[in-house]
């Protein structure tokens, strides 16, 4: 208690300031500073990695496409197959390298703040890392896949049973009076109703839906937020950690809510970035005319992408991520776990 009362209780103000989302952005900038170097460094060796990734399977799935081209009929039909399996496998290549290239950028940020200098080569810590990253991953997919059943399934009820189903009512109501919209059987022909109708019809359902889901999704994202940071600095596996992040979580929600509205600016440029990579198809359905062919504006949207993701991360995300890391230091680790060690 004396070497409390003498060294820990002056700096007490200064060690519970990590808690203040208001000084966290300012402390992770601070962090991020001191590395300057490596950190650039490891921004674009990740930035890299994601480009050629992305650029090269877009490039080899085109190349594919033109080679299914030239297989018709039944002799080509082995080698289609094959051919189309690729590509298969080619468009879940970034959805599976992803989660375990960002937990990899995560130890490095960990490891910064704890006043290690960052290393490239431990962006593979992921990888090091494969089973809790892929359990906590698959994990992750399941849970959401449950609470998009649930919460539609919920919508339905909320939908079915209160005024908002009237409409949907009175356009169904002509259509399945009608005896030649059945089959011999006695079921609907869903082929001769018409989609605008079902469409229009259910935009309540809709609605209530993507709101409770989006509700949902917040809530579990909160409560799983500490598991990648538990499996990078603990021995821990992914579904242990996802459980011990729930309870860490609790009372820190709003917290980590505020902290994210501190950074809403980066999280909107984020989503601008992403847009640019699907700026080819936007202006298609706006019907905005482009001076390139097709494949070229393809390619120069991806690229355009690439290139903005890049100096964004190198502008903020180490500074960004720092403060993240902050907050997890501080609620994995509060004030209270040193004062028992001194007692």
């Amino acid at each position: 208690k004396l070497v409390y009362t003498l060294l820990i209780e002056p700096n007490l103000e200064a060690i519970m300031a990590i808690l203040d989302t208001k000084l966290l952005p300012r402390q992770g900038s601070a962090l991020a500073k001191g590395h300057r170097a490596p950190n650039r460094n490891l921004v674009l060796l990740y930035c890299g990695v994601i480009a050629a990734l992305s650029l090269g399977s877009n490039g080899l799935n085109l190349y594919l496409d033109s080679q299914i081209g030239t297989t018709g009929g039944l002799d080509g039909l082995g080698v289609r197959s094959v051919l189309q399996t690729i590509q298969e496998v080619l468009s879940y290549i970034n959805i599976f390298f992803t989660p375990f290239w960002s937990a990899g950028f995560l130890f490095d940020m960990v490891n910064m703040v704890r006043g290690e200098s960052p290393k490239c080569g431990d962006l593979l810590e992921g990888f090091r890392r494969f089973g809790r990253v892929l359990f906590a991953t698959l994990y992750e997919a399941v849970l959401t896949i449950s609470l998009a059943v649930s919460t539609f399934l919920l919508a339905m009820l909320v939908f079915s049973f209160t005024p908002m189903a009237d409409r949907f009512l009175e356009l169904m109501l002509p259509i399945v009076s009608d005896p030649n919209i059945y089959l011999p059987d006695g079921s609907l022909n869903m082929a001769l109703i018409p989609a605008e109708a079902i469409t229009m019809g259910s935009i309540p359902l809709i609605v209530i839906w993507m709101v409770l889901l989006l509700a949902a999704c917040m809530y579990l994202s909160y409560c799983l937020r500490m598991g990648p940071y538990l499996m990078m600095e603990r021995k821990i596996g992914g579904v242990a950690a996802l459980f011990e992040s729930r309870r860490l979580m609790r009372g820190h929600k709003w917290q980590m809510l505020k902290l994210d509205l501190r950074f809403w600016w980066y999280h909107g440029l984020g989503v601008l970035v992403s847009a640019v990579c699907y700026l080819d198809v936007i202006l298609a359905l706006l019907g905005v005319p482009v001076p390139f062919g097709e494949m070229t504006m393809y390619f120069l949207t991806l690229g355009a992408y690439c290139v903005l993701l890049t100096a964004l991360y190198l502008w903020k995300k180490c500074d960004v991520d720092a403060a993240y890391v902050l907050a997890y230091e501080a609620i994995a680790h509060p004030i209270e776990d040193a004062v028992a060690e001194v007692e």
